[in-house]
């Protein structure tokens, strides 16, 4: 039998203490959110929680969500606090199977897609992830550095939710078939295997936007640095200029060297010509 409740209110709580005798503590436990996965033994049944990453799109952030589940050999309770995925398409695989054949088979049905969606939801972080690096030299620096700050906050939530399902699984691994048989041993073993997909795939995102990020910082800098450089440069060659003409309306010096209105302008385009000389040789070396 499985019994699923979402936002279990009292009298859901009533009918799961009657389909399963389990401690009062795991009945005020499962009447609300935990903050911690884990997997306990009582006796004839176990207590599991399981969180699941989801992505808010206000937030651009995945955040947790909850399955607590308590399995005995003829009885499965799952809680949620939400609409969680993952049992919404195993409840249709269920319905459309027909049936399962046995407790066991169910909490692996759910726990599979768990990890399933899981998947699902890195590979919209992937899609992120490959776009940045093909945009990476299209010269959209800032925006792509706040993609990327998205991407890693993302991937980082994920990280802190995904994180602990790998304790949880090994816990299972072990908890499990002493409870439900040791023939499962070798699908919850398989449950772990799909975990450590999703481990391998987040690990190798978070090391592809780091670099990701590191690049572009580079490029920004370098552009800046190119900048900074080519101003310094006009300074240099527009200093000359500024200080014949600055010098030169001076009247004691204008009495001294300029005897002819036109000798200002004279030493003036002498003055320019050699400064975009100077700026064309620069350029052509790619100084300027």
């Amino acid at each position: 039998m499985w019994y699923e409740a979402e936002r279990p209110n009292a009298a859901d709580i009533r009918q799961i203490s009657t389909a399963i005798k389990t401690h009062p503590l795991i009945l005020e436990e499962i009447s609300g959110a935990s903050d911690r996965n884990k997997v306990e033994r009582f006796g004839d049944h176990l207590y599991l929680v399981y969180h699941v990453p989801l992505y808010n799109p206000l937030d651009r952030a995945s955040r947790k969500a909850e399955i607590d589940f308590l399995v005995s050999k003829n009885v499965l309770v799952t809680v949620t606090y939400e609409p969680v995925e993952p049992i919404k398409q195993a409840a249709k695989k269920i319905s459309k199977a027909g049936k399962v054949h046995s407790i066991a088979e169910l909490l692996y049905q759910i726990l599979r897609e768990a990890n399933e969606f899981s998947l699902r939801e890195l590979r919209h972080i992937e899609t992120k992830v490959n776009r940045i690096g093909s945009h990476l030299f299209q010269k959209q620096d800032e925006k792509l550095l706040e993609e990327v700050s998205y991407v890693k906050r993302d991937l980082l939530n994920f990280s802190v939710i995904a994180a602990p399902q790998r304790t949880t699984l090994e816990s299972l691994l072990k908890e499990g078939p002493e409870l439900l048989g040791g023939e499962w041993r070798v699908y919850f073993t398989d449950l772990l295997g799909d975990f450590m997909k999703v481990h391998f795939l987040l690990e190798n995102l978070r090391a592809t936007v780091e670099s990701y990020g590191e690049t572009i910082s580079q490029i920004f800098n370098f552009r800046a640095t190119q900048v900074v450089r080519r101003v310094s440069v006009l300074g240099f060659l527009t200093f000359p200029l500024m200080l014949y003409a600055t010098i030169a309306l001076e009247p004691t010096v204008a009495e001294t060297f300029l005897h002819e209105p036109s000798d200002f302008w004279v030493i003036f385009g002498g003055l320019a010509a050699s400064i975009f000389l100077l700026a064309y040789l620069m350029r052509r070396r790619n100084l300027l």
